[in-house]
């Protein structure tokens, strides 16, 4: 099968000894870039599968992994609709989903990659483990995709157990604006059961951002959750406060 063939490749074991090279973050540049360019050329939908296994591999050497994440990225869009499948299987079960999910969003289109991440987001979410980096990964990568049903799910994703995908969430959350995320940032201030560390970085982005929490001031104030060194201004604007 020639570039962008379809479907299954009777060259399985050439394949997996190329992902083994491509995937080889010790190896050399050239000899990855090889097998990348190998498997590119077998076209395969198997072949796109191993491809993307680079994603889940960080080399040493930033510029070169950049370099080589980025290339294989415009390889997807290239493939096109071969790629479309290989990507959502991958984004379903692996870490380092940033390049896949913006190929696939710009290959299949917007609905059919939030429709891909929020069915992965559901699948890691039936993983019960400590730190869920997989779930972390996706909510952080929501933020990329503004869409109805990504806002939705944000809002119920920044109530999570876990400090790291609450965090992702309402970072995700308040680029819908201030009319979107204000009362769900305020619940999280309010809540005395919220890390500090959480805390801290919303008062510091409400800070920047210039918000208005007038209508949970009151409470704000009489709950004590608030860090000495901030205050509700008259306008319910957080500023800095006295140390």
């Amino acid at each position: 099968m020639g570039l962008f063939g379809f479907g299954k490749s009777d060259n399985s074991g050439k394949i997996e000894k190329l992902k083994k090279k491509a995937t080889n973050k010790y190896g050399q540049a050239i000899e990855r870039t090889t097998a990348m360019k190998q498997l590119r050329q077998i076209g395969t939908s198997d072949a796109f599968e191993a491809l993307l296994e680079r994603y889940g591999v960080n080399v040493d050497v930033t510029i070169t992994d950049q370099d080589e994440k980025r290339e294989l990225y415009e390889w997807l869009i290239a493939a096109g609709e071969t790629a479309v499948e290989p990507i959502e299987r991958y984004v379903s079960s692996h870490d380092g989903v940033y390049w896949p999910l913006k190929a696939l969003k710009e290959i299949a289109g917007i609905e059919r990659a939030v429709e891909g991440l929020l069915r992965a987001l559901d699948r890691a979410e039936t993983t019960q483990i400590r730190v869920n980096e997989h779930k972390v990964q996706l909510v952080s990568n929501l933020r990329d995709f503004p869409h109805p049903r990504v806002l939705e799910r944000l809002k119920t994703l920044v109530k999570d157990r876990h400090d790291e995908v609450r965090m992702m969430a309402l970072d995700g959350l308040m680029t819908y604006g201030e009319s979107e995320a204000a009362p769900y940032v305020a619940e999280r201030i309010l809540d005395p059961e919220e890390s500090a560390r959480i805390r801290h970085v919303l008062l510091e982005q409400l800070l920047d951002l210039g918000w208005s929490l007038a209508t949970w001031k009151e409470a704000i104030e009489t709950s004590g959750v608030m860090p000495g060194h901030y205050k509700l201004d008259a306008a319910g604007r957080v500023v800095r406060g006295v140390r």
